[in-house]
């Protein structure tokens, strides 16, 4: 379960949509009519959960005339939950995304298990283009900091290869043409 839907399921899921607002236009402000409207949450709830943000500090309350319109307050706390609330794609799923766009690549195999960070992953086709892949694996060590140890194989020397025993221990196929 990730941590995005583990929170969602643990805390008021009122708070969780008028947050996400907030995270996913962190350069806007708000009228409370606008928020509850686009958290499909009650006026009066929306004003207490905005009161209850602003006493967090993840949000901003500013004055116009005599109006009130609230913004994301970037800090450390705002930045924490943030990185908690958004789903990111991980390192392995970026780069099967990647190698699948190349069209030699028949099948991407993950073998053994993925590590904090690191992953053995075997490429099956047909001349499969080295120097893309090599500049996936380059930019996901760049962005993740996780390295991923690649192998391209034809499908017969997988074959081969497999039947000698030369594979051993976990194979989970990550992607399939």
């Amino acid at each position: 379960m990730e941590a995005a839907e583990l929170l969602q399921r643990l805390f008021d899921e009122k708070k969780l949509n008028i947050l996400q607002i907030f995270f996913n236009n962190p350069e806007d402000e708000f009228y409370i009519r606008e928020v509850a409207k686009k958290a499909k949450v009650s006026v009066s709830t929306t004003f207490r959960i905005i009161n209850q943000l602003k006493e967090l500090e993840l949000i901003k309350e500013h004055k116009l005339k005599k109006y009130k319109v609230y913004l994301f307050n970037k800090n450390k706390n705002s930045d924490f939950l943030e990185d908690l609330l958004t789903t990111k794609k991980s390192a392995l799923s970026f780069f099967v995304e990647k190698a699948s766009e190349i069209k030699e690549v028949e099948s991407i195999i993950l073998h053994g298990k993925e590590e904090k960070n690191k992953a053995n992953v075997l490429l099956i086709g047909t001349n499969i283009p080295v120097a893309k892949i090599k500049e996936f694996v380059i930019q996901i060590k760049e962005s993740y900091n996780f390295t991923i140890i690649d192998l391209n194989l034809e499908s017969d020397q997988f074959l081969k290869m497999s039947d000698m025993g030369l594979f051993p221990g976990r194979r989970t196929s990550l992607f399939q043409r």
